[in-house]
């Protein structure tokens, strides 16, 4: 017996061989047990007034004797309701002692070495002392009366017979403390009322501190208090009028261990108790066990494993199949080493219950045995899930993503050994099998990602104050970071205090873990707005948990049952999944042709889109709009392969062609005039002969037959564009031929500065005055169409700009012109 277990021991031995009684005595902690002021001797429980979960401080007001157990409230709940009824400030209130109390609990006689309790609080004498005091002594004065020499102590009459009472008897002729006699006296008219068993299941009388656990059995006990130090460990609010109920009730039905309570609704507990019984039931369960011990049962606890939830097993029916999946999700988790780990076992159980059901439904057997499965119950396992998509039971990437499942697992049977002699799975043959003939057609991917329009995102980013007025200030903030930085959700919950660092040139930078490759301490470029979101919720956080050390801190902190700022938010979905619901309807400008002319509706958005994965789409595709390389997106996106990264942002064909209709019918020559004004007309074949037949250049495109074969490096005129006949350009290159007058400006006027160069050199070097007019009058002239269109035709050439620009690449040799990149932060209100 270690020395902690003598410390918490209870006075009677435990019986031998119970070994469940030992297992809980050595996990509970005595520094635990200290903070309540334990003895098992007593076997009360009582509240400290100091406590970062616990604790109940004094209530504020002179001579009140109870304490403020809801934070939130300024004092106890009685001195609450008499201010109310006052009419009194709070703060003159509080000065105001309070003049009659009853007292709480019991104290013992004024006289001195009396052992027995006070009668009243007003009075402060037991009751054989106020009988002397009032009657044999004629009403002394209460100084008068304690120097008096027949005023002498008296012994105490015992304990309370009440098993759950801790107070002393009152007086010789019930063996009961005051309460209890009253409680005796109203009880006994009842019919077949039996004393000894009220003795075992009436309640104790308790200061506003107290808690009593007296008159239970010492395993009950031993199960209570490790479920409160389980409670206390996972920062989980206690109050006193929680626990007595609760105490009290397990009491009166004499339950021995919570075991024993298999439903708690049904057995009259209340939904609060209920919630306490399921998590000390939970917590009791958990203790002591191991992944060793865990992993042969048929539900797991994935508390166990280092993850969160449960993974059930028993909707594979065979158990042969059902063991050799618990030892493919054994091998398989330390490979996971996120959240997701658990999401991907239930996937993977999921797929191989539907193989599990196919074969108790199509075999004889029903798929008991392993050595008699083959080939047939691979077909009809095809068969019905062929027949599930085709109902519209199951999608037809489901039917994808489970037959994948189940050719990687039975795969993996084998090379476990699971099939060989002695293996759960032994004689499984070899054509029980799915081969890559076996696998469904992959269904063609749609449109790009599931990124959100513009004119949602605006509304959205426009309605952040009503989400943090429905939620919190952390919801908020959570859902700003996702829409600036596209991190994954898990990735924002997560961040730490400190994750505001500078690069060395001052520019912001979000340090983050990506938890899914597990990838830790990445470094994310964000703008100085992000960064301000940020340093003000930072600044709350420190306001708000002074004390905590800023390294283990957290920037999201969870709001409940985190009395250090420790614990990270847990998930906001609920919270803007409500808020959604509650934004006036989403529409969106879709354009149709109507009699041959462009018409734009407003058509309504679905809300069921919009959840917080998806600004993660959005980060992609605003960047790809902006011009970003795919290689630097891939870096912005922390993704391993480009092809990942592709899958957030692509510009379906159908809107490639309209917006290339869009911009060419805006198409001018070297000298400015408008060319190819039918580009709407134009054939399939004239698109692919477009596609085909010329080269992009740095401010257009480039027709030259002998150019366009060598992929634009072949070029008679040294990338003179604006003075050949093969060149052409739009509108979509407005923003490129800008930039090149503004450089032709300036490369001009540095060499016609002190600029060191040899003549003929400086004169080839100048840019003539005829290009740069050349230059200009096409600027103007592509301008001055725009500004001709109607506003909603400006704005359905600027959306076709956006999207032709996207993919464009220029490999001449020319040299580029930096463009500034715009701001792809969405516009948002900011909180006062």
């Amino acid at each position: 017996m270690t020395a902690a277990v003598s410390v918490i021991r209870p006075p009677a031995a435990v019986p031998a061989g119970d070994g469940r009684m030992e297992e809980i005595l050595r996990a509970l902690d005595p520094g635990f047990l200290a903070v309540w002021g334990w003895d098992w001797q007593r076997r009360v429980i009582t509240f400290p007034r100091v406590h970062p979960v616990v604790g109940l401080p004094d209530c504020p007001v002179p001579n009140c004797p109870s304490v403020i157990t809801v934070a939130t409230r300024p004092m106890c709940w009685g001195c609450m309701v008499r201010q109310a009824k006052s009419g009194m400030p709070l703060d003159e209130f509080l000065l105001v002692p309070k003049s009659i109390s009853a007292g709480i609990g019991q104290q013992t006689c004024a006289v001195d070495r009396c052992e027995r309790p006070q009668d009243t609080a007003t009075a402060q004498l037991c009751a054989t002392h106020r009988l002397q005091r009032s009657q044999a002594l004629g009403g002394l004065g209460m100084e008068e009366f304690l120097a008096h020499p027949k005023v002498v102590g008296l012994a105490g009459l015992g304990p309370c017979l009440v098993a759950a009472c801790y107070l002393d008897r009152a007086g010789s002729k019930y063996p009961y403390c005051k309460t209890h006699t009253q409680r005796l006296r109203t009880v006994r008219e009842e019919p077949a009322f039996d004393e000894e068993r009220w003795r075992r299941t009436d309640k104790a009388v308790c200061s506003t501190r107290e808690v009593s656990l007296r008159g239970l059995p010492d395993l009950l006990v031993a199960e209570a208090l490790y479920a409160l130090s389980s409670r206390v460990e996972n920062g989980y609010k206690l109050r006193p009028e929680c626990l007595r109920p609760l105490y009290d009730r397990l009491r009166a039905q004499q339950t021995s261990q919570l075991e024993e309570v298999s439903d708690p609704e049904a057995a009259g507990y209340s939904r609060e108790q209920a919630t306490m019984i399921r998590a000390a039931q939970l917590a009791l369960a958990r203790l002591n066990t191991t992944p060793e011990t865990e992993r042969v049962k048929d539900v797991w606890d994935m508390s166990v494993f280092g993850h969160t939830g449960v993974v059930p097993f028993t909707a594979i029916t065979q158990k042969p199949l059902r063991e050799a999946m618990k030892i493919w999700v054994y091998d398989d988790l330390p490979r996971r080493r996120n959240k997701n780990a658990v999401h991907h076992a239930r996937a993977i159980i999921s797929a191989v219950a539907m193989l599990s059901e196919s074969l108790r439904l199509q075999r004889p057997d029903r798929g008991e045995v392993p050595a008699l499965w083959g080939r047939a119950d691979i077909v009809a396992y095809s068969n019905r899930m062929g027949h599930l998509t085709a109902t519209g039971k199951q999608s037809a990437s489901r039917r994808l993503a489970y037959t994948r499942f189940v050719r990687r697992v039975l795969l993996r049977f084998r090379t476990l050994g699971l099939t060989g002699p002695e293996g759960v799975l032994e004689g499984m043959p070899v054509d029980f099998a799915i081969w890559p003939e076996d696998m469904p057609d992959e269904p063609e991917d749609a449109e790009a990602g599931r990124d959100l329009p513009e004119a949602v995102m605006r509304v959205l980013c426009a309605h952040l104050d009503r989400l943090e007025e429905m939620s919190n200030t952390e919801t908020r903030v959570a859902t700003e970071l996702l829409i600036d930085t596209g991190r994954r959700p898990d990735e924002i919950y997560t961040l730490a205090w400190d994750c505001l660092e500078s690069d060395p040139d001052g520019s912001p930078v979000l340090v983050y873990d990506n938890h899914k490759a597990y990838r830790l301490g990445r470094r994310l470029p964000i703008s100085g707005e992000t960064a301000e979101v940020i340093r003000r919720q930072q600044q709350r956080v420190r306001d708000r948990f002074p004390t905590t050390e800023p390294a283990r801190l957290k920037l999201l902190p969870q709001t409940r049952t985190n009395p250090e700022g420790t614990k990270t938010y847990k998930d906001i979905a609920v919270a803007h999944r409500t808020w959604v619901a509650s934004l006036p309807d989403l529409v969106v400008p879709v354009i149709t042709t109507e009699a041959g002319t462009p018409v734009t509706h407003l058509v309504p958005f679905d809300k069921t889109r919009v959840f917080p994965y998806a600004y993660r789409h959005c980060y992609a595709q605003r960047h790809a709009d902006a011009g970003v390389h795919p290689d630097v997106l891939k870096e912005l996106m922390d993704h391993r392969l480009i092809s990942t990264t592709q899958g957030y942002y692509r510009v379906g064909a159908e809107r490639c062609r309209e917006a290339v209709d869009r911009v060419t019918a805006l198409q001018f020559d070297r000298h400015g005039n408008r060319v190819w004004r039918a580009a709407q007309s134009l054939l399939d074949s004239e698109h692919v002969r477009r596609a085909i037949g010329e080269v992009a250049t740095l401010y257009g495109v480039c027709r030259e037959p002998s150019n366009v074969a060598a992929g634009g490096h072949a070029c008679p005129l040294r990338f003179r564009c604006l003075g050949c006949e093969h060149f052409s350009t739009d509108v979509s290159y407005l923003p490129d031929l800008q930039a090149h007058l503004t450089d032709l400006l300036r490369s001009r006027e540095r060499l016609m500065s002190a600029f060191e160069a040899d003549e003929w050199a400086r004169t080839q070097a100048m840019p003539s005055q005829e290009e740069i007019s050349r230059v200009r009058r096409l600027i103007e002239r592509v301008s001055s169409d725009l500004d001709q269109l109607t506003a909603e035709d400006r704005a359905q050439i600027e959306q076709a700009v956006t999207l032709v620009r996207r993919s464009r690449t220029v490999h001449l040799g020319m040299p580029r012109v930096g463009q500034p990149l715009p701001d792809v932060r969405p516009p948002r209100t900011h909180p006062s």
